[in-house]
C-alpha cells in the first residue's frame, strides 16, 4: 500500500489548479494584454542588441532610443513597444555594457514599471522576456553600466 502524505498531494493538486485558473480563468483580452506587453518587451530588447551591435555601445537615454527605432526598417511593428517606454510603462538601463556577451543573459536591460513592488516582466541581456516575482527581481543582476 503506499502511503503519500497529504503535503505531497496538495503541491501537485494545487499547481494544476493554479495553472488551469490562469489559462482559463483570463478573458481574451487580459491574455490578449499580457502578450501585447511580452511583444513589447522582446521588441525593446532586441532594438537594444541591435543598437549595440550598430553602434559599439548602448542607448543612453530613451528620447535617442526611441528615435533611432523610428528610423528602423521595422519602424511600423515598433509603435507601441516605443509607447510603452516613452510613457513609463517600461523601465530600461541605459548605458549599459554588453561586452561580456555569455554573461548578458544573466542581467537584467529592462522591466515593467512595478516589477520590483509586484514582480512582472522583464528583459534580459539576450533579449528573453522572463517573468519574476519581486523577490527574484530583487535578487536579479542589473545590466552593468559601462
Amino acid at each position: 500500500m503506499i502511503n503519500h502524505s497529504v503535503s505531497q498531494l496538495i503541491f501537485p493538486v494545487s499547481t494544476v489548479l493554479f495553472a488551469i485558473c490562469l489559462t482559463n480563468g483570463c478573458s481574451q483580452e487580459q491574455q490578449n494584454a499580457v502578450l501585447l506587453r511580452r511583444e513589447n518587451l522582446a521588441h525593446l530588447g532586441t532594438s537594444y542588441l541591435e543598437w549595440y551591435k550598430v553602434k559599439q555601445s548602448s542607448p543612453g537615454n530613451a528620447e535617442e532610443f526611441t528615435q533611432w527605432m523610428l528610423e528602423t526598417d521595422n519602424a511600423n511593428i515598433l509603435g507601441s513597444a516605443r509607447n510603452s517606454l516613452t510613457e513609463g510603462d517600461v523601465i530600461m538601463i541605459w548605458n549599459g555594457d554588453l561586452t561580456d556577451e555569455p554573461a548578458n543573459a544573466g542581467y537584467v536591460v529592462a522591466f515593467e514599471a512595478p516589477t520590483p513592488a509586484k514582480g512582472g516582466y522583464v528583459v534580459m541581456g539576450d533579449a528573453s522576456v522572463k517573468l519574476m516575482t519581486a523577490k527574484e527581481f530583487a535578487a536579479s543582476t542589473m545590466l552593468p553600466q559601462r
